[in-house]
Protein backbone atom coordinates (compact mmCIF):
# COMPACT_ATOMS: atom_id res chain seq x y z
CA UNK A 1 0.00 0.00 0.00
CA UNK A 2 1.23 3.49 -0.60
CA UNK A 3 2.00 5.50 2.15
CA UNK A 4 2.24 9.58 1.53
CA UNK A 5 3.40 12.08 4.35
CA UNK A 6 2.09 15.49 4.66
CA UNK A 7 2.81 18.13 7.07
CA UNK A 8 -0.20 19.68 9.02
CA UNK A 9 0.02 22.89 11.07
CA UNK A 10 -1.60 22.74 14.76
CA UNK A 11 -4.99 24.83 14.75
CA UNK A 12 -6.02 26.83 17.90
CA UNK A 13 -8.56 28.98 16.46
CA UNK A 14 -11.64 26.67 15.93
CA UNK A 15 -15.39 27.93 14.86
CA UNK A 16 -16.62 29.04 11.90
CA UNK A 17 -14.94 32.32 11.34
CA UNK A 18 -11.34 31.02 11.83
CA UNK A 19 -12.22 27.75 9.33
CA UNK A 20 -13.57 30.19 6.82
CA UNK A 21 -10.32 32.25 6.45
CA UNK A 22 -8.55 29.32 6.21
CA UNK A 23 -10.49 27.96 3.57
CA UNK A 24 -10.29 30.98 1.64
CA UNK A 25 -6.35 30.61 2.25
CA UNK A 26 -6.77 26.88 0.22
CA UNK A 27 -6.55 25.78 3.72
CA UNK A 28 -9.06 22.93 4.58
CA UNK A 29 -9.56 22.48 8.77
CA UNK A 30 -9.19 18.81 10.14
CA UNK A 31 -8.95 16.93 13.18
CA UNK A 32 -6.62 13.62 13.71
CA UNK A 33 -8.11 11.12 16.95
CA UNK A 34 -8.29 7.74 17.57
CA UNK A 35 -5.95 5.44 19.90
CA UNK A 36 -7.42 7.14 22.67
CA UNK A 37 -6.17 10.04 22.62
CA UNK A 38 -7.52 13.62 22.68
CA UNK A 39 -8.72 14.94 18.85
CA UNK A 40 -6.09 17.10 17.91
CA UNK A 41 -6.98 20.33 15.51
CA UNK A 42 -4.67 21.18 12.35
CA UNK A 43 -4.22 22.51 8.89
CA UNK A 44 -3.38 21.27 5.97
CA UNK A 45 -3.13 22.91 2.33
CA UNK A 46 -5.84 21.74 -0.06
CA UNK A 47 -3.57 21.41 -3.12
CA UNK A 48 -1.09 18.97 -1.63
CA UNK A 49 -3.87 17.00 -0.18
CA UNK A 50 -5.56 16.50 -3.25
CA UNK A 51 -2.56 15.76 -4.99
CA UNK A 52 -2.43 13.01 -2.78
CA UNK A 53 -5.53 11.19 -2.58
CA UNK A 54 -5.54 11.43 -6.42
CA UNK A 55 -2.57 9.40 -6.04
CA UNK A 56 -2.93 6.63 -3.53
CA UNK A 57 -6.92 6.97 -3.57
CA UNK A 58 -9.39 7.45 -0.30
CA UNK A 59 -7.50 4.29 1.77
CA UNK A 60 -3.77 5.89 1.45
CA UNK A 61 -1.67 5.94 4.57
CA UNK A 62 -1.03 8.98 5.03
CA UNK A 63 1.87 10.08 7.95
CA UNK A 64 0.74 13.72 9.49
CA UNK A 65 3.76 15.90 10.30
CA UNK A 66 3.07 17.73 13.60
CA UNK A 67 5.33 20.15 15.12
CA UNK A 68 7.96 17.97 13.55
CA UNK A 69 6.00 14.63 14.86
CA UNK A 70 5.22 12.07 12.36
CA UNK A 71 1.42 10.38 12.91
CA UNK A 72 0.21 7.73 10.85
CA UNK A 73 -3.27 7.97 9.50
CA UNK A 74 -5.93 7.17 6.82
CA UNK A 75 -9.21 9.24 6.12
CA UNK A 76 -12.38 8.40 8.46
CA UNK A 77 -14.29 11.02 6.70
CA UNK A 78 -14.31 14.23 4.64
CA UNK A 79 -16.86 17.01 4.15
CA UNK A 80 -17.97 18.28 0.76
CA UNK A 81 -18.83 22.17 -0.56
CA UNK A 82 -22.13 20.65 -1.99
CA UNK A 83 -22.15 23.71 -4.77
CA UNK A 84 -18.50 23.49 -5.69
CA UNK A 85 -17.41 19.94 -4.50
CA UNK A 86 -14.27 21.04 -2.70
CA UNK A 87 -13.31 19.46 0.69
CA UNK A 88 -14.19 21.66 3.26
CA UNK A 89 -13.07 19.33 6.40
CA UNK A 90 -11.12 16.23 7.25
CA UNK A 91 -11.13 13.56 9.91
CA UNK A 92 -8.04 11.41 10.25
CA UNK A 93 -8.13 8.29 11.87
CA UNK A 94 -4.91 7.55 13.89
CA UNK A 95 -3.35 4.02 12.85
CA UNK A 96 -0.66 1.04 13.32
CA UNK A 97 0.46 -0.98 10.11
CA UNK A 98 -0.80 -4.01 11.62
CA UNK A 99 -4.23 -3.18 12.99
CA UNK A 100 -7.18 -4.45 11.22
CA UNK A 101 -9.52 -2.23 9.78
CA UNK A 102 -13.28 -2.70 7.88
CA UNK A 103 -12.97 -0.24 4.44
CA UNK A 104 -14.33 -0.38 1.24
CA UNK A 105 -12.02 -0.70 -1.98
CA UNK A 106 -12.50 0.58 -5.42
CA UNK A 107 -13.28 -2.18 -8.13
CA UNK A 108 -11.83 -0.92 -11.73
CA UNK A 109 -12.29 -3.00 -14.70
CA UNK A 110 -9.43 -2.75 -17.36
CA UNK A 111 -8.55 -4.14 -20.63
CA UNK A 112 -10.71 -4.58 -23.55
CA UNK A 113 -13.39 -7.43 -23.64
CA UNK A 114 -12.89 -10.01 -26.65
CA UNK A 115 -16.59 -11.14 -26.12
CA UNK A 116 -17.32 -7.44 -27.19
CA UNK A 117 -16.81 -7.83 -30.76
CA UNK A 118 -17.13 -11.12 -31.03
CA UNK A 119 -20.52 -11.96 -29.60
CA UNK A 120 -21.60 -8.37 -29.70
CA UNK A 121 -21.79 -8.00 -25.81
CA UNK A 122 -21.19 -4.92 -23.53
CA UNK A 123 -19.83 -5.60 -19.76
CA UNK A 124 -21.40 -4.33 -17.25
CA UNK A 125 -20.07 -3.25 -13.36
CA UNK A 126 -22.25 -4.84 -11.43
CA UNK A 127 -20.05 -3.78 -8.20
CA UNK A 128 -17.71 -1.16 -7.25
CA UNK A 129 -15.84 -1.18 -4.28
CA UNK A 130 -15.37 -4.39 -2.60
CA UNK A 131 -16.37 -4.35 1.67
CA UNK A 132 -13.50 -5.94 3.41
CA UNK A 133 -11.74 -6.27 6.75
CA UNK A 134 -7.77 -6.23 6.40
CA UNK A 135 -4.42 -5.31 7.96
CA UNK A 136 -4.12 -1.29 7.13
CA UNK A 137 -0.13 -2.25 5.76
CA UNK A 138 -1.79 -4.36 2.80
CA UNK A 139 -4.97 -2.57 1.90
CA UNK A 140 -4.17 -1.60 -2.23
CA UNK A 141 -6.26 1.63 -3.61
CA UNK A 142 -8.05 -0.41 -5.46
CA UNK A 143 -8.37 -3.82 -7.58
CA UNK A 144 -7.97 -4.14 -11.20
CA UNK A 145 -9.94 -6.65 -12.91
CA UNK A 146 -8.76 -7.39 -16.42
CA UNK A 147 -11.85 -8.06 -18.52
CA UNK A 148 -10.03 -9.52 -21.27
CA UNK A 149 -11.24 -13.06 -20.86
CA UNK A 150 -14.64 -12.21 -19.61
CA UNK A 151 -17.41 -14.46 -21.30
CA UNK A 152 -21.50 -14.46 -21.32
CA UNK A 153 -21.10 -17.34 -18.85
CA UNK A 154 -18.32 -16.95 -17.03
CA UNK A 155 -18.80 -13.66 -15.15
CA UNK A 156 -16.54 -12.35 -12.41
CA UNK A 157 -17.23 -12.59 -8.92
CA UNK A 158 -15.93 -11.47 -5.34
CA UNK A 159 -13.83 -15.01 -5.02
CA UNK A 160 -12.06 -14.15 -8.54
CA UNK A 161 -10.59 -11.17 -6.65
CA UNK A 162 -6.91 -11.47 -5.55
CA UNK A 163 -7.19 -10.71 -2.06
CA UNK A 164 -3.80 -9.46 -0.19
CA UNK A 165 -2.70 -11.68 2.85
CA UNK A 166 -4.76 -11.23 5.77
CA UNK A 167 -7.41 -9.68 3.87
CA UNK A 168 -11.08 -11.03 4.05
CA UNK A 169 -14.04 -9.92 1.82
CA UNK A 170 -17.42 -9.03 3.69
CA UNK A 171 -19.34 -9.30 0.81
CA UNK A 172 -20.41 -13.52 -0.09
CA UNK A 173 -17.83 -14.87 -2.47
CA UNK A 174 -20.59 -15.49 -5.24
CA UNK A 175 -21.28 -11.78 -5.47
CA UNK A 176 -20.99 -10.40 -9.80
CA UNK A 177 -18.51 -8.09 -9.94
CA UNK A 178 -19.08 -7.89 -13.60
CA UNK A 179 -20.88 -9.32 -16.65
CA UNK A 180 -21.18 -9.91 -20.04
CA UNK A 181 -24.33 -9.01 -22.02
CA UNK A 182 -25.44 -9.44 -25.16
CA UNK A 183 -27.39 -6.07 -26.85
CA UNK A 184 -30.47 -6.45 -27.89
CA UNK A 185 -29.59 -4.81 -31.37
CA UNK A 186 -27.18 -8.28 -31.47
CA UNK A 187 -29.75 -10.71 -30.42
CA UNK A 188 -31.90 -8.91 -33.02
CA UNK A 189 -29.29 -9.79 -35.78
CA UNK A 190 -29.66 -13.55 -35.60
CA UNK A 191 -33.35 -13.51 -35.35
CA UNK A 192 -34.91 -15.49 -38.71
CA UNK A 193 -37.26 -14.07 -40.66
CA UNK A 194 -40.71 -15.51 -42.30
CA UNK A 195 -38.58 -16.72 -44.71
CA UNK A 196 -36.39 -18.35 -42.69
CA UNK A 197 -33.36 -16.28 -43.62
CA UNK A 198 -31.08 -14.19 -41.03
CA UNK A 199 -32.45 -10.44 -41.09
CA UNK A 200 -29.98 -8.07 -41.71
CA UNK A 201 -27.84 -7.06 -39.03
CA UNK A 202 -28.09 -3.39 -40.02
CA UNK A 203 -31.66 -3.46 -40.11
CA UNK A 204 -32.60 -5.94 -36.73
CA UNK A 205 -29.78 -2.77 -35.22
CA UNK A 206 -31.93 -0.55 -36.47
CA UNK A 207 -35.33 -2.09 -35.33
CA UNK A 208 -33.99 -2.71 -31.98
CA UNK A 209 -33.05 1.00 -31.59
CA UNK A 210 -36.76 1.94 -32.78
CA UNK A 211 -38.38 -0.58 -30.42
CA UNK A 212 -36.10 0.91 -27.21
CA UNK A 213 -37.82 4.17 -27.89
Amino acid sequence: MEQLKLIAEPRHATGTGPSRRLRAADKIPAVMYGHGSDPVSITLDRLRFRAALNAAGPNAIITLEVDGKDHLTMVKDMQRDSIANRVTHVDFLLISLDERLVVDVPIRLVGEAAVAGREGAVVQQQLMSLHVESPAGVIPPAFDVDVETLSLDNPVRVSDLPLPEGMVSLLDSDTLVAIAQRTRAAVAAEQIDEEGELIDAEEAAADAAADED
